[in-house]
């Protein structure tokens, strides 16, 4: 069977520019040049928070006869919740407009809207589904992904703890402590002879640089990064393998000098580093691990804690003189779960990506067929008068060859009802990927997979391994655009080489088979990048973002991205959102700027913050005075209440109202004008 083909953005356009003519004559809007006007609105993430506010602003954005003039919808994690379930009950269900504009719709759609209340708190709804049920569903996880590791590392500690290689005891020799009756394990007197040949190279290495320095040809640039390369990996390789060989010599120190404490000693080593990384981790900001004195604590703590783990093994199993029956049970079952198991129903993915669908895409509100929104497929979403829906999520590069990527951790990755990919991996066809069979609920879960390993903010070693050894992740494991399975079956990856991968942050790049997504956020969190991507002339942008000290991170971050990938300059003056006085209140919640394209055309943008203003409804001020985080409270707070959520959709509400209604009925140019 043929290799689904790539595409090239322009086709990826053109095919898109088809379907927004189509929702144009739908909507009943000036049919126009969809490839020279489009309208775009951005929702950005920040969890349930996003989605409760965006859900506000959508009602605004109908009430006035905006949203039907919008073209394409670009969402990011919870921007995608409230994103989705327009999609759901518009495009999928072909209804009108669910959430209601005015009193008088609480009779009419007001079930949706109390639906979306009531799972505020959407992880732990009610029922069964309560906190003992996401505790469980978390630890269920974590002993998978334990007993797939696990046993492998006890199973190599044993390997390495018998003679399998001629006079390894002799490598031992210039070590003290151990008992003259007691031959050195072969396995690991290899690596520690191994790691001491490795530095006794490093130093000779170095000692011939400093002679050849004399050599005009050993002072050329090339050379000399070479020799720095090839030190540094002669010099960790060599440093780790001192250290593994070195075992049993640890081993054996202790059980010496600490008779009847050994247990105890080793598991001391173990919490010692466990307190270097909570000393590293207490208070502080995302991304800030791999800098400064927190990733000296990190990088030390996680080596003590791992050292005395495997200490521990060496304890179980490297004494042992035949393989323990225990073990190969432990064995057969990581076994069968590496091979039989699906990476990303295992982990906490399929858990979040179920809770999410049932709050968003309720079936029996929108008189679905049952199991319908299980098995709602991109490709099948019939274009109607709702825009076109563009999912954003991050493809994790950690590990790329091209320095953009690398340095970045990834990029823009998005799903929409005809092509999916990124500029790293390419574009596909949504029919000819992993057999067509990626789903509207998948796709604005995996949107939403803030936490996640390999990340901006978990991007340090330490923190990886910690939490891909224990299944800490929201993320998905996919085929490659550049690898594009035509059969689904054959888009599940292996699960020993792909969570070593994860683990280590090694091999995340855009040329193998399988890619790891994560949260939108990740890499851009508003959504703009994909409207600029396509030249809108108009873009609104709805930023719900966390941002307490009104730093404008995410909007800096778009803005950079979109000037250094496509060219493209916007100016846009933030000032007169920023918060003043006591009272901390901002004069406006919206400003206006333009878009300098590349290809000489000019585009307008309109950018909305959550904010308090003078003039609220006095419930949402009432919270905020309970509140004072608010409308900024902390993204980790996915249990929003029937209070919080009417504050944040209220907000919501208000701040759309004061933009669209003196520009009603849908007049853009009005609404855009400077």
């Amino acid at each position: 069977m043929k290799q689904p083909s790539q595409a090239s953005i322009d086709a990826v356009r053109a095919k898109e520019t088809e379907r927004l003519r189509t929702r144009r004559m739908i909507a009943h809007c000036d049919p126009g040049d969809p490839a020279h006007d489009a309208v775009g609105l951005a929702l950005s993430g920040g969890g349930i928070r996003s989605a409760t506010f965006s859900l506000g602003f959508l009602q605004a954005m109908e009430r006035w006869g905006f949203l039907k003039r919008v073209d394409y919808l670009s969402t990011v994690s919870g921007g995608g919740y409230i994103g989705s379930c327009l999609t759901w009950f518009m495009s999928v269900n072909k209804q009108e407009f669910p959430f209601g504009t005015t009193r008088e719709d609480y009779k009419k759609r007001g079930d949706v809207l109390a639906w979306l209340r009531e799972h505020g708190n959407y992880l732990t709804p009610g029922g069964a589904l309560n906190l003992w049920a996401l505790i469980g569903a978390v630890l269920a996880g974590t002993l998978a992904s334990l007993i797939v590791l696990v046993p492998v590392f006890l199973a190599l500690v044993f390997f390495l703890g018998h003679p399998f290689l001629p006079d390894g005891a002799s490598a031992y020799g210039w070590l003290p402590a151990l008992p003259a009756d007691r031959p050195a394990p072969n396995g690991f007197a290899w690596l520690l002879s191994s790691g001491a040949w490795l530095l006794a190279a490093f130093l000779m290495l170095a000692f011939l640089y400093a002679l050849g320095t004399s050599i005009s040809w050993w002072r050329k640039s090339y050379v000399q990064r070479w020799v720095h390369a090839a030190g540094g990996f002669l010099l960790a390789l060599g440093v780790l393998l001192v250290l593994a060989g070195a075992i049993p010599w640890v081993y054996e120190l202790i059980r010496q000098h600490a008779r009847g404490w050994i247990q105890s000693a080793m598991s001391a080593i173990s919490l010692s580093g466990a307190l270097s990384m909570w000393g590293a981790l207490r208070g502080r900001k995302p991304g800030a691990e791999g800098r400064g004195w927190r990733a000296l604590l990190l990088g030390a703590g996680l080596a003590l804690a791992i050292y005395g783990l495997f200490l521990w093994f060496y304890h179980l199993v490297g004494l042992q003189e035949a393989f323990p029956a225990w073990l190969r049970y432990l064995l057969a079952a990581s076994v069968l779960i590496a091979v039989f198991a699906n990476i990303n129903h295992v982990s906490m993915h399929r858990f979040y990506r179920n809770r999410l669908m049932e709050a968003y895409m309720p079936e029996g509100i929108a008189q679905a067929a049952s199991g319908s929104a299980d098995l709602c497929r991109l490709l099948d979403i019939p274009q109607r008068a709702a825009p076109y829906h563009l999912i954003n999520a991050n493809v994790q590069l950690t590990g790329s060859g091209e320095a953009k990527y690398r340095t970045r951790g990834g990029d823009s990755f998005f799903f929409s009802p005809e092509y999916c990919g990124s500029s790293a991996t390419g574009f596909v066809a949504t029919r000819d990927y992993v057999g067509g069979g990626m789903n509207l609920a998948t796709a604005f879960a995996i949107s939403g997979a803030a936490v996640d390993p390999n990340t901006y903010a978990t991007r340090s070693r330490p923190l990886t391994f910690l939490m891909t050894l224990f299944n800490t992740r929201l993320g998905y494991w996919i085929r490659n655009p550049r690898h594009p399975a035509w059969l689904r079956g054959f888009s599940r990856p292996r699960w020993y080489w792909y969570l070593l991968r994860e683990m280590f942050g090694s091999g995340l790049d855009e040329d193998t088979w399988h890619i790891h997504l994560s949260d939108g956020g990740h890499f851009e969190n508003l959504g703009l990048y994909e409207l600029v991507r396509r030249r809108c002339r108009y873009i609104i942008v709805c930023d719900a973002g966390a941002d307490p000290g009104f730093g404008f991170s995410d909007l800096a971050r778009a803005i950079e991205l979109v000037r250094t990938d496509f060219g493209a300059a916007i100016d846009l003056k933030v000032e007169p959102i920023r918060p003043r006085g006591d009272d901390r209140l901002s004069s406006k919640a919206f400003v206006a700027g333009d878009i300098y394209y590349s290809n000489g055309t000019q585009g307008r943008i309109l950018y909305v913050k959550a904010t308090m203003l003078d003039d609220l409804p006095e419930d949402v001020n009432g919270y905020r005075r309970e509140h004072h985080q608010f409308p900024h409270q902390t993204t980790a707070d996915q249990f929003f209440d029937e209070a919080q959520f009417e504050a944040y959709r209220e907000l919501g509400y208000w701040i759309g109202a004061r933009l669209f209604k003196p520009h009603a009925p849908g007049k853009l140019d009005s609404l855009f004008e400077k």
